[in-house]
């Protein structure tokens, strides 16, 4: 067999033994690009062996059998579809039913404008021919386009509504339940856990929605309840300690609004305004404290007690901030956290640290601020995988 270039009767002896198909493909780039340039432009290849190799590969595209041409684009979207969606589900760690209909609804669109585009170029290159028919095609073809266009928009539409759908509604296969509209958004914003029951209000107007959190994010009990307070802000509270807090008047009682809470493997509270509701053991009874609040902050320079998290060992004021640094093992990198201690602002802050030290900056001279800190490692197209926070810190600016 002669050798294969673009000024070679290779092409020819390819078309005739692999198909017109593997031909044109084996031109290369280049000289296809440079092939469709010159038909867009009504002129002819100047190789004509490539110009003959082209044209074999316009009229098959064009002329070949309906089976031929189903198995064709069939196969091109199967082929795109089950390996997009293998690589969501294997890498991404994404639900098989969110990542099959998000590579349905992202390929189909794509491998069906490619089919078309591909038409187009062959439609363009016949043309050019002495013996070529005219390109226009019949009512019927022209309808048939038609409604193939408007199916695959369709399905990619349906699919991706279903993908979307499944994945807002799926959190960890929850059951659904009437819920208040700013229950709805901070379930949407924080994504933790799945309702348990619906919003209810009791005599006195607590507002209030049963909740179950995974078992690794709350190990003294999945049982929780979102409590919505009277400017509608959401605050998840244990099961054991929302019902002491309601036995002791909820929030027109002494303990008054809920602040602060620690929920973590070595601590559970709830702190408010007149006092404060521990758990000391997992499965163990809540006790109210009245008038005793509970520290959410350890003193940088006391001991590090854990090694399964970072521990801040060091805070100092700069020009430009305040910079904490810690102490952990190796990891990818570090969340640093940081929000007002006042309860009547609690804008969170938080960013990524590559080192062992951050530089806390646009702080409010005066303002104390809590500070913790999550080692994290980074895994390919998958979410990064964090450690518990760090005990909190006090810092203050300026």
């Amino acid at each position: 067999m002669a050798s294969i270039g673009p000024s070679s009767t290779g092409h020819r002896v390819l078309a005739a033994v692999l198909g017109a198909q593997v031909a044109w493909w084996q031109l290369g780039f280049a000289v296809r690009r440079a092939v469709l340039r010159d038909a867009r432009r009504g002129r002819r290849f100047a190789d004509d062996d490539v110009w003959d190799t082209s044209v074999d590969w316009a009229r098959q595209w064009l002329t070949a059998p309906r089976w031929s041409r189903a198995i064709r684009d069939g196969g091109a979207v199967v082929l795109a579809v089950v390996c997009t969606a293998a690589l969501a589900c294997v890498m991404a760690e994404v639900d098989g039913v969110v990542a099959l209909s998000g590579a349905v609804a992202g390929c189909l669109p794509l491998v069906a404008g490619w089919v078309l585009r591909q038409g187009q170029h062959a439609r363009a290159l016949v043309r050019l021919q002495p013996d070529a028919r005219p390109a226009r095609g019949s009512p019927r073809i022209r309808a048939v386009r038609a409604v193939a266009v408007l199916l695959v928009t369709i399905s990619a539409a349906t699919m991706l509504i279903v993908s979307v759908d499944f994945e807002r509604s799926r959190r960890l296969d929850c059951p659904r339940f009437a819920l208040d509209q700013a229950v709805r958004r901070w379930w949407e914003t924080e994504g933790l856990g799945c309702p348990a029951g619906d919003t209810s209000v009791d005599a006195s107007g607590l507002r209030s929605t049963p909740w179950t959190v995974p078992e690794q994010h709350s190990p003294y009990g999945q049982d929780n309840v979102l409590y919505l307070g009277p400017a509608g802000e959401p605050v998840l509270i244990l099961a054991a300690i929302f019902a002491v807090w309601v036995a002791h008047g909820g929030p027109t009682g002494p303990l008054g609004r809920p602040l602060e809470s620690i929920t973590d493997d070595t601590t559970a509270f709830q702190n408010f305004d007149g006092g404060s509701i521990v758990v000391r053991s997992p499965g163990g009874p809540a006790e109210a404290l009245l008038g005793q609040r509970q520290p959410v902050v350890r003193d940088v320079g006391s001991p590090c007690a854990r090694t399964d998290r970072p521990c801040v060992t060091s805070v100092r004021a700069e020009p430009g901030g305040v910079r904490i640094g810690w102490q952990y093992g190796e990891a990818d990198a570090f969340n640093v956290s940081w929000w007002p201690e006042h309860p009547a602002d609690r804008r969170f802050t938080q960013r990524e640290a590559a080192g062992y030290e951050y530089v806390l900056t646009d702080l409010r001279p005066g303002v104390a601020y809590v500070v913790e800190v999550a080692a994290c490692d980074k895994r390919f197209l998958r979410r990064s995988t964090c450690t518990w926070p760090s005990a909190r810190v006090l810092v203050r600016a300026g």
